[in-house]
């Protein structure tokens, strides 16, 4: 069978899982116009809005990429008791649809990023949010959910984006029911916690977190392999997964062995998404017995699609087959 075909027999395998999803969810606001003039109060250009979307984000898309995927997603999360959570807890119904534990918090903004693009190019940014830690009544609902739903899921994602939900405490009594259930743990990071994350399947990183956490300047592979040895015998991990942006994706198991690849991008639009896609498609992958090497092929070619595109948006096993053809020798 040809390297090509092996990938694309593999994606069949994707999807039928349940899967919990904890983090921290944000609504993904675009506004897509034109400009043609600077303003007269900052040199900055004036954008003619002409559409504006909303999107799912955080959590919320690593959630709707494995819903796209074929698997069945329940996210846990909490959103402020306001119009913006509203919003974002009517997208989680209708694009995810399920069963979900998002509570409202009163006095709590829900985590907004507003994106302006001119001509398809991302030229601002602005961002609502609190990075208070979520009150424990949430925490102790959350924990109740995740207890009763882990006989019947077959793995846990969590996204960590340091907004107030993952605190150690919470962190340490997901990995307890983990271990009771014998479920993958599958971590996308924020330096704060890094090292509670201890004895998790899979911990992605992306380069200047990894450089951060282990004090090491990181300037090529051998660094990189370097500080992931490090990373990983300190959080007794099987696997450490490091994002290296345009020079692609390593990953180092609890052997010493890695695996390295190479971006497959043609032309970068917006990156936005594009570390969500990744541990996405590699929790399906894996919840489907797909070996993570073979797996963090799959998912650096889904990482690398999500890049070409503008704003948000979940990927499917066809973009896998689409962008595995454009790649892979038949």
């Amino acid at each position: 069978m040809s390297t090509q075909n092996h990938y694309l027999d593999l994606i069949t395998r994707f999807g039928g899982k349940k899967v919990a999803v904890i983090g921290d969810i944000m609504l993904d606001r675009s506004l897509f116009g034109v400009t043609e003039r600077f303003s007269a109060e900052a040199p900055i250009p004036i954008v003619d809005v002409k559409s504006k979307v909303e999107q799912l984000g955080g959590a919320a898309n690593v959630a709707n990429n494995l819903r796209a995927l074929g698997d069945t997603p329940i996210l846990f999360s909490v959103v402020g008791d306001d119009q913006d959570g509203k919003i974002l807890s009517k997208l989680v119904e209708d694009e995810i649809q399920g069963e979900h534990f998002i509570f409202r918090e009163n006095n709590r903004p829900t985590t907004v990023k507003m994106r302006t693009f001119a001509r398809d190019r991302q030229i601002a940014r602005a961002d609502f949010e609190s990075r208070e830690e979520v009150k424990k009544e949430a925490i102790e609902k959350l924990l109740i959910g995740l207890s009763s739903l882990a006989k019947d899921i077959s793995a846990i994602v969590i996204e960590d984006y340091n907004k107030g939900l993952l605190t150690a405490s919470f962190i340490k009594e997901i990995l307890k029911i983990a271990k009771k259930f014998e479920l993958k743990v599958l971590v996308d990071p924020k330096f704060d916690n890094f090292f509670v994350y201890e004895g998790v399947t899979l911990f992605k990183p992306n380069i200047k977190e990894l450089s951060e956490a282990t004090s090491i300047e990181i300037s090529d592979v051998a660094h990189v392999e370097e500080a992931a040895s490090i990373l990983r015998k300190k959080l007794k991990t099987q696997y450490v997964m490091v994002t290296m942006g345009k020079d692609g994706i390593l990953l180092m198991d609890e052997n010493e062995r890695s695996v390295t690849r190479p971006a497959f991008v043609r032309v970068v639009n917006d990156p936005a998404g594009a570390g969500d896609t990744v541990i996405s498609v590699m929790a399906s992958a894996l919840m489907a017995g797909i070996s993570p090497e073979d797996a963090m092929v799959i998912a650096n070619y889904g990482g690398g699609a999500i890049c070409e595109r503008v704003g948000i948006q979940p990927i499917t096993p066809q973009d896998l087959k689409d962008a595995i053809c454009r790649n892979e020798k038949n």
